[in-house]
């Protein structure tokens, strides 16, 4: 199970899929990165705020303190104020005082962290620095009930000023916050994280990589299959069949090399072919060194046997026909080989039967091959030479080929018209069509056409618009088809 679990990772699927998921991951833990760090400067930027709020939300039990028919309760107050100062010290670290003083400025109670408090009875605003003692006289003239005053700045430090009302509204006292520096505990940063962010972390991580991998499955599937149709079609390469392309319309990196792999294709497809018709030519330069050696040789054998028997007659001697016997057997010899040699060389299709219908026959079966439809007409009627029929056979393959690979055509048209002048072969398609002058050079299909007619003095005309079609005009002048009976 491991292994199997280990070998789907190596493969391009589980690749993709694992590196959807940990950019998934890595995209969430740099967000909360960015996150923490906001929350950590918006907690150090609002922190005199935070201090504010905190000192204020207990304001009122300090209040009922001062407000006792005895006068302040002092004992009373200083434990609220060594809980006030808890409070605080869970939060921030600071070097500073709190005091609750009167309406006059007189200190009440007062404790401090890191420095020592001043003592009852004494004025607070002679305690402190000259800029936060005078706020804290002006704040003492006229104090706004429920209204705080929080300064922070190098030459007051932080200074908090919480009024502590009566009953009756009225302002009883104030309690006084002052430090020169105030910043939040690591510990409380530390609280936070271990008890609400790392766990919160961990499930969101958990089900962001689960959702990464679940994405990257199936954004990465289609990109599979099209490498898959690409790996078959390079299989029937291999085996030799260039016929099968790779049908993928993409306009990314993967279509473009689609695109160039089929063109390749194309391009051995018509290479194999040349082959093959190279290997045609050497197997008729075989036959022609046969004709050389066996038929070329019967004929002068029969030759000299004739010319014998001719001597023996004029000579009025006998065995005249013996050799007339062996010149027949000869002769025989000569036809047999002769047939086998045509035979050889004619193309099956066209074997025994008069051109029209074998190129009708031929034109049925490539419709039924590749669902096109295919109209075939025939006009007049003129025997031509087996040569100049095998190259019209040929050049109607090669053009009904470039039909079902790249017109897109659902019909093509076949007319074949025997003039008294010329012989002429039409192939006209309804497809995309294309411009003929930016296709010429590209591949060897056109170029072929056109070479095979050259023997024959014949010319191949190409046709075509984008939108328009495609048309295959072949004629052969009475000339060229007088010259190649020759």
């Amino acid at each position: 199970m491991p292994k199997r679990y280990f070998k789907s990772f190596r493969q391009l699927h589980g690749r993709l899929t694992f590196s959807y998921m940990l950019i998934s991951i890595l995209a969430w833990l740099l967000v909360e990165l960015l996150l923490l760090a906001g929350l950590g400067w918006g907690m150090h930027a609002s922190r005199s705020f935070l201090l504010t709020t905190a000192l204020k939300s207990n304001a009122n039990a300090a209040a009922s303190l001062l407000a006792g028919d005895q006068g302040p309760d002092r004992t009373g107050l200083a434990i609220w104020l060594k809980q006030q100062q808890h409070t605080v010290d869970k939060v921030f670290s600071y070097t500073g005082l709190f005091a609750v003083v009167d309406p006059q400025g007189q200190v009440i109670v007062s404790t401090g962290a890191g420095t020592s408090p001043p003592p009852q009875g004494a004025l607070l605003p002679s305690q402190l620095s000259n800029q936060a003692g005078e706020l804290l006289r002006t704040y003492l003239k006229s104090p706004d009930p429920g209204g705080s005053l929080t300064r922070h700045s190098a030459s007051t430090g932080v200074l908090v000023l919480v009024p502590l009302e009566a009953l009756e509204k009225q302002a009883a006292g104030v309690l006084v916050f002052q430090a020169d520096d105030l910043h939040i505990r690591s510990s409380l940063w530390l609280g936070i994280g271990v008890t609400f962010l790392l766990p919160a972390s961990v499930i969101i991580v958990l089900c962001v990589g689960a959702a990464g991998a679940v994405f990257g499955a199936v954004t990465s599937r289609p990109l599979i299959r099209r490498f898959g149709t690409l790996a078959d079609a390079a299989d029937h390469w291999s085996r030799g069949d260039f016929s099968v392309l790779v049908q993928d319309p993409g306009g990314d990196e993967m279509g473009r090399l689609t695109r160039r792999l089929n063109h390749m294709a194309e391009q051995l497809q018509h290479l194999v072919q040349v082959r093959q018709e190279q290997a045609a030519l050497d197997e008729r330069g075989r036959m022609s060194r046969d004709l050389h050696d066996s038929i070329k040789q019967q004929l002068f054998a029969l030759f000299m046997q004739i010319s014998g028997a001719k001597a023996l007659l004029l000579q009025r001697k006998e065995g005249a026909l013996t050799r007339l016997e062996q010149a027949e057997e000869l002769l025989g010899q000569v036809q047999d080989d002769l047939t086998n040699l045509i035979h050889e060389l004619r193309p099956a299709m066209l074997e025994g039967k008069r051109f029209p219908q074998a190129l009708r026959e031929q034109t049925g079966q490539w419709a039924a091959q590749t669902g096109i439809e295919a109209v075939f007409q025939v006009q007049g009627m003129r025997s031509i030479s087996m040569p100049l029929e095998e190259a019209l056979y040929r050049l109607t393959q090669e053009a009904l080929s470039n039909v079902a690979r790249h017109s897109e055509a659902s019909q093509v048209h076949i007319q074949l018209l025997f003039l008294p002048e010329t012989t002429r072969l039409t192939i006209a398609d309804n497809g995309r069509g294309c411009d003929v002058s930016s296709q010429m050079g590209k591949g060897v299909g056109l170029l072929s056409m056109a070479e095979r007619l050259l023997p024959f003095h014949g010319e191949v005309r190409y046709e075509s618009k984008p939108g328009q079609g495609f048309v295959v005009t072949a004629a052969i002048a009475e000339e060229g088809r007088k010259d190649d009976k020759s």
